[in-house]
């Protein structure tokens, strides 16, 4: 009764913080009302929680809301569905079970499940390097010579930063083959492989292509007969522009997403959001929330429906990376280990269309999968509350202590999961986390600590772990990502926000300039010249910066050429600025000149190493390999 009453109260205040309209359709199977969840939730009173959810939000602003579909099971039974909103607004188009969803990232675990199943028949030795599998020379931005394995790439521990270049694109006709893609986008590799965890599109990928040239088979062929037909999931696509399943194709075109901007209660369409994976293994799944849950009930199931030994699918959740050096478990062969009362395991995904979710619990066989085009987690209850409904919190309560230990995690960190190398290695900067100001670590032996904090709604407890490298650097582990300590963090964020002043007073100086030299307000030194252009270069470096910003963070990320052309401006800056430090020098040395002049020109070799140091830096003229 605490805990329904603890539920209860959290609902009670998402919904007076959110206040969002809902249109829901439930549908339970007959069961046993003495059900009990994970959570210790009984079927009756889970039930009651999610109607208190949808109640209270049907009766606010208005009576529609973006569609989200839901899924409880418990083994092979089907214990809760859920039809919530429409999907499209304008035409009235409700959502049901013919509905169609992104799954994004959970398709990197039809790749996983591939790589076991050719394990399982001798074709794939998870510890081979994978260049046994690859083309000759196929990865051509390596650091280092360590033997990358396929377990390395399950983990996402290739040692393979985030690229600034395209993830998606709008056109379907400008995808090639998979091998293609993936060396048009192949990132930099930044960590020794096995070392850091950080998440990969690109290696997943790589993964799928393993699995397309060991099976002699296209991806897309391997994955429909090996997966897809063997459980019946017959409304599901996986190929890059849906086209293997054309049902599926022309169920997505009708879906539309929406966004609530700027905490007001209102949903606004952003159209049908439609975007392609050249490098599809990583993401382009799409199939209704039935299909899902098919998929995510073959993980509980004795019967191993996609191996042909239960010692294989036991294998796949007997995990593959743990936290420090203790026994728990972060990662399972590509699949996510997270903490609610119980140990569940499983993956989200997110797209610009969406986000979707699946867990499941393979001791009690209690599953969820959830589907949404509304990418707002926090606005959406049946996709933030739900997990803790069904799994319970993570307290950590059986979890041993050690007080005394000191937590030592000082300092400025930045994800791995960031672009560490490249024309956009200062976005890692701007992300930066400080651990001096954060709270809550407790350490519980074995380099692991329980990391407790409070959001709107309650108390949250995680895991975290601390990850020593080669280097002799320390790292914090948290789930799919590692934190990591920068060196001489200050100086360089210094250095980076003098080069953006430089930049904006570049621009200043030369409309300045232009007006007092149409007054004929001032004079021109044989040489000065020199100058003018170097003011030019700061503010052409500036700009290819914000252009690199602002393309990056799109859905289609940075095109090559705009990179290339972005690198080539920053090659100019530095040589420019690099010879007008050098003039003004010089200037300075030789000539008599007057103390206001001098000052100009002192504040000018300023600017001009500057801008140059940060091009250098920060790696702003390298657009290849990132």
């Amino acid at each position: 009764m605490k805990l329904i009453n603890k539920l209860i109260s959290r609902a009670a205040a998402l919904v007076l913080a959110v206040g969002i309209a809902v249109s829901s359709t439930a549908f339970a199977a007959e069961k046993d009302e003495e059900f009990t969840f994970p959570s210790g939730l009984s079927f009756n009173s889970f039930e009651k929680m999610v109607g208190l959810l949808t109640n209270t939000y049907g009766a606010e602003i208005n009576s529609k809301l973006p569609p989200t579909s839901v899924v409880v099971f418990h083994g092979d039974e089907i214990l809760y569905t859920n039809y919530e909103g429409y999907i499209n607004m304008k035409e009235d188009i409700l959502n049901d079970e013919n509905a169609v969803f992104e799954w994004g990232s959970i398709s990197k675990t039809m790749i996983w499940v591939s790589i076991m199943q050719l394990w399982e028949q001798g074709k794939i030795d998870l510890d081979a390097d994978i260049r046994t599998y690859l083309p000759d020379n196929f990865m051509k931005n390596l650091k280092y010579d360590d033997p990358i394995t396929v377990t390395d790439l399950m983990n996402h521990q290739g040692g393979w930063c985030e690229s600034t270049y395209r993830l998606f694109v709008r056109d379907a006709a400008d995808i090639g083959s998979l091998e293609d893609e993936l060396r048009k986008i192949e990132p930099a590799q930044t960590f020794r492989p096995g070392e850091v965890s950080s998440y990969s599109n690109w290696g997943a990928a790589l993964a799928g292509f393993i699995v397309q040239r060991v099976s002699n088979m296209d991806f897309t062929d391997y994955v429909h007969r090996n997966i897809l037909e063997p459980l019946g999931m017959e409304h599901t696509a996986v190929s890059a522009d849906h086209s293997d399943n054309m049902w599926v194709k022309e169920q997505r075109e009708k879906l539309r997403s929406y966004e609530m901007p700027m905490m007001l209660p209102i949903w606004e369409e952003t159209g049908a959001e439609l975007f392609y994976c050249p490098i599809y293994p990583a993401g382009s799944a799409v199939g209704t929330i039935g299909d899902l849950a098919r998929y995510a009930q073959a993980f509980v199931d004795d019967g191993h429906p996609l191996f042909e030994k239960a010692e294989t699918q036991e294998k796949l959740f007997s995990g593959s990376s743990f936290y420090g050096e203790s026994d728990i478990p972060c990662c399972s062969y590509g699949f996510w280990s997270s903490e609610y009362a119980v140990q569940t395991y499983g993956h989200d995904g997110g797209t610009n269309s969406g986000v979707a979710n699946m867990l499941f619990d393979r001791d009690s066989k209690v599953g969820l999968v959830q589907l949404t085009t509304n990418s707002n987690y926090t606005y959406n209850p049946m996709l933030s509350m739900l997990p803790e409904y069904v799994f319970g919190d993570y307290t950590g309560k059986n979890l041993p202590v050690e007080k005394a230990k000191p937590v030592g995690f000082r300092g400025e960190y930045i994800a791995s999961r960031s672009t560490i190398k490249g024309i956009g290695s200062f976005f890692s900067f701007l992300g930066a986390v400080n651990t001096d100001k954060l709270e809550g670590y407790t350490d519980i032996g074995n380099d692991v600590y329980k990391y407790t904090y409070t959001d709107d709604y309650a108390d949250k407890v995680h895991i975290l772990g601390r990850s020593r490298y080669s280097d002799g650097t320390e790292g914090i582990r948290a789930g799919a990502v590692e934190y990591m300590p920068v060196k001489m963090y200050v100086p360089k964020i210094s250095l980076l926000a003098a080069f953006y002043l430089s930049g904006i007073s570049a621009i200043f100086v030369l409309l300045a300039k232009r007006k007092l030299k149409k007054a004929k307000l001032i004079s021109q030194y044989k040489g000065d010249f020199i100058f003018t252009w170097a003011q030019l270069a700061k503010a052409a470096s500036l700009l290819a910066i914000v252009v690199i910003l602002v393309a990056a963070m799109s859905a289609t990320g940075l095109p090559k050429y705009l990179g290339a052309c972005a690198g080539i401006t920053q090659m100019i800056s530095f040589v420019l600025c690099g010879a007008a430090a050098i003039a003004g020098i010089a200037f300075i040395l030789k000539r008599k000149t007057s103390k206001s002049r001098k000052i100009c020109y002192i504040f000018s070799i300023a600017g001009n190493i500057t801008t140059a140091a940060t091009i250098a830096v920060f790696e702003m003229y390298r657009f290849w390999g990132c």
